[in-house]
């Protein structure tokens, strides 16, 4: 036990070298895996959390029959079958509209039976209804109608509450908490006290519209009980699922039972955005195992040639080859052991030790535990009589280099080919394909592979191209490379593996982000999107003069019909759309507009050409020129497209109202309450905050960067253990170089040259591959997320 103790003390730099390494390796992946999944489980909630009110929850609707209880049963027990497994919280609703007569005004009055109501509402005056014959109306309801507490609504027709009331009187007010919320179904009048002509909401008691003589409407809604990213897949299996619960809860129609909502879209977008980032994280995770295995590698292949007398020595006394090989076993698990314990009680503090996190430890410190135990072998094999490799074997090590170089292009090939055929890291039924989510990380280890492939052919072309050249400077730093190329690949790959990771680091943000901006243009055109069903209530005059909007614009969007594809048509002024100036082609009956060069294809367009559409609401074919041929269009994205003016449009006998509502604005948020407090029509009011994928995909910059950190300092490590392991197997060099007159300040000048240059070629190499993959992967895995 002294001798093995006394043994490693002798070699204590390179032992704790492994424990170090060991813990960054630990800490690294443990740390980053932790971190990087706690941050995409806050940045999913916050996607749901911000989706507009219709796409966090999935409704069914239907008439209510005639026993309601064994309806609300049955669908009950329907939804619970589809989303088997999954976590969900179930509510029920119900809306009637009647006809009253307040005063000389007789209007709709929108009835709700919501037992949520009382907590999702703040009673302005008066109380909540507790019988029938009661309401409580919004406040923006009752000043519409000149209602207040105590006044008496007169029903105009025939219509009675339990068969009893005929009359509604109110005895309270309330205001929404938040008028966003999934629970009111995205109703105008909750904040604007109008919906299409109804006056509402008006809250009654529990079971007041069951004796109506129309049914009532009834919705069950469906929304996640968490935020859980495990959930996701369920939940969208369930969205799937809840298609055919109408077929199977009223197979015969008769209650007209439908599903609405958005939910869907919104787990979709949720799923896209994770996976990808999953994927990209996934890089900088891989980069660190293997360079944390080549720095373990190289350091413990340098201890084993700095033990190789004492091996002779020991094999001389009889020691056997098992027995040396075990104990370097046991020093260096011990020592790694160290070090992922260390790395595990730091992460302990921060959060839970989880099982990726114990595998993680537990292959770091088996890893040098093996390498020792092969690398003592190779050494007694070698005291035993058998003859060491060259280490300047030159080209002939190329082979050596290319096998595992061209495994890596393979594999990376094949994600690259399978996510950009698929366009996305998700398969259609939802799930994640997990080689088209490391495409990233393959291709970066890909790409640095090759780098120290290419370092031996690039050193020997150089210096046969310098081989005219006077002196020895240039010549021999790229001789020693071209034939010494074994042991110095390790080192250009350690390099290139760390500038590679900083490289993605760097291009990501800007990348993110401008994959981000693309996906905001095509969602919304601007800073806030107004879309209207039955009319726009603002016109882009009004909302343009309210304080912190620079910009609004009145935007038709309408289908139109070209042959048998549906084809979306944007008319608005040139600004917003981005139209190249006013569009005139010198006739009134020809439409000039641009189209999606996605369109243009598909018709096999060019500009000139002219095509006919037939213009859905307008019922009449219009005939169209284009004038230009554009990537993407604002609020539309690269799907089949065309924008024109609406001035187009009228010349050519096409009357249609504007539908949607494009600001730009300082503060989107009051802009878009500002909107809904003027809604009385069904309206989607879409911000960034509804749209983005960027709570989830900003992951990947941050978590990008702490792993390229790491994988610089190891990087590092890497290229200076492997560097010096490459000059103690020139360490007879110097004495032939002094025989043929070499000064020794002048060698070691020489050999700083030849570092430099190694160390150089690496990281501008590497940096360019890393570059090369952020520009290429980024803009597909973070733009489909977003």
């Amino acid at each position: 036990m002294a001798f093995a103790v006394r043994r490693a003390g002798q070699h204590a730099g390179r032992l704790t070298l492994v424990g170090l390494v060991v813990a960054l390796v630990v800490a690294g992946i443990g740390g980053l895996d932790a971190v990087a999944e706690r941050m995409l489980q806050d940045g999913a909630a916050r996607m749901m959390t911000d989706a507009e009110p219709d796409a966090r929850t999935v409704r069914l609707v239907a008439d209510e029959a005639s026993d309601a209880a064994k309806q609300d049963a049955a669908v009950r027990d329907a939804i619970a079958a589809a989303f088997a497994g999954s976590d969900i919280v179930v509510a029920r609703q119900a809306t009637a509209d009647v006809r009253a007569a307040s005063r000389a005004d007789r209007f709709d009055i929108g009835l709700l039976d919501d037992e949520r109501v009382p907590v999702l509402a703040t009673l302005a005056e008066g109380a909540w209804p507790k019988a029938s014959g009661q309401v409580a109306l919004s406040a923006a309801a009752a000043d519409r109608a000149h209602l207040g507490v105590g006044d008496v609504i007169v029903l105009s027709d025939p219509s009675v509450l339990n068969g009893v009331a005929t009359e509604l009187r109110v005895v309270g007010t309330w205001t929404p908490r938040d008028a966003s919320d999934p629970a009111w179904h995205g109703d105008p009048s909750v904040v604007s006290g109008e919906n299409d002509d109804v006056i509402g909401p008006a809250l009654v008691s529990a079971g007041a519209l069951s004796e109506l003589p129309d049914p009532p409407q009834v919705t069950w809604e469906i929304a996640p009980a968490d935020a859980d990213l495990a959930a996701i897949p369920g939940l969208q299996s369930g969205v799937r699922a809840l298609q055919d619960v109408p077929e199977v809860v009223d197979p015969e129609g008769r209650h007209n039972m439908d599903v609405v909502g958005s939910l869907g879209a919104t787990l979709q977008r949720q799923a896209l955005a994770v996976a990808g980032t999953r994927g990209l994280l996934v890089a900088p995770l891989l980069i660190i195992a293997l360079l944390g295995a080549l720095v373990l590698g190289v350091v413990l292949f340098t201890l084993s040639a700095a033990r190789e007398e004492e091996v002779a020595l020991l094999r001389a006394r009889g020691a056997s080859g098992r027995r040396l090989a075990l104990g370097a076993a046991a020093e260096s698990a011990l020592l790694a052991s160290a070090g992922a314990l260390l790395a595990l009680g730091g992460l302990a503090v921060f959060g839970s030790v989880t099982t990726t996190l114990a595998l993680v430890a537990l292959g770091a410190v088996v890893f040098p535990a093996v390498v020792a135990v092969l690398f003592t072998l190779r050494v007694a094999g070698g005291a035993d009589g058998a003859h060491p490799a060259r280490s300047d074997a030159g080209l002939r090590t190329l082979p050596a280099l290319i096998l595992p170089a061209l495994v890596a292009v393979a594999f990376a090939a094949l994600a690259t080919w399978q996510l950009f055929s698929g366009g996305s890291v998700l398969r259609p039924d939802g799930s994640t394909d997990a080689l088209a989510a490391t495409a990233p990380a393959l291709l970066v280890i890909a790409a640095c592979a090759l780098v120290p492939v290419l370092a031996a052919p690039l050193a020997a072309l150089l210096e046969r191209l310098l081989r005219r050249t006077s002196g020895i400077a240039p010549i021999l730093p790229l001789r020693q490379i071209a034939r010494r190329i074994g042991g110095t690949a390790v080192a250009i790959l350690c390099l290139a593996l760390a500038a590679a990771s900083v490289a993605l680091a760097v291009a990501a943000p800007a990348v993110a982000s401008a994959a981000e901006q693309r996906a905001l243009d095509a969602a919304l055109g601007g800073d806030v999107r107004m879309i209207a069903e039955g009319g726009v209530d603002v016109t882009a005059d009004e909302a343009g003069a309210w304080k912190g909007v620079t910009s609004a614009a009145d935007i038709l969007r309408t289908p139109l019909a070209v042959g048998t594809d549906a084809v979306d048509l944007l008319a608005g002024p040139a600004d917003a759309l981005g139209l190249a100036g006013p569009i005139d082609d010198g006739s009134g009956d020809i439409v000039g507009a641009e189209i999606t060069k996605s369109l243009a294809d598909r018709l096999g367009a060019h500009i000139g050409t002219v095509f006919t559409a037939q213009v859905r609401f307008a019922a009449q074919p219009v005939s169209i020129r284009v004038t230009t041929i554009v990537d993407s269009l604002p609020g539309l994205g690269t799907d089949w497209g065309v924008a024109t003016e609406p001035a187009m449009l009228t010349a050519a006998g096409v009357e249609l109202a504007p539908d949607e509502l494009w600001l730009n604005s300082d503060d989107p948020a009051t802009t878009a309450e500002r909107l809904r407090a003027h809604a009385t029509h069904p309206v989607r009011i879409l911000t960034a905050a509804q749209v983005s994928s960027a709570p989830v995909t900003a992951v990947a910059p941050a978590v990008l960067t702490a792993g390229a950190l790491i994988a610089a300092v190891l990087g590092v490590f890497g290229f200076v253990a492997a560097s010096s392991a490459m000059s103690r197997s020139r360490r007879d060099e110097p004495m032939v170089l002094r025989a043929l007159g070499l000064r020794r300040s002048k060698q070691r000048a020489l050999r700083a040259g030849e570092t430099t240059g190694v160390a150089v070629y690496a990281v501008i190499a590497g940096a360019a591959m890393g570059a090369a993959v952020a520009v290429t992967v980024l803009p597909v895995i973070l733009g489909a997320g977003s």
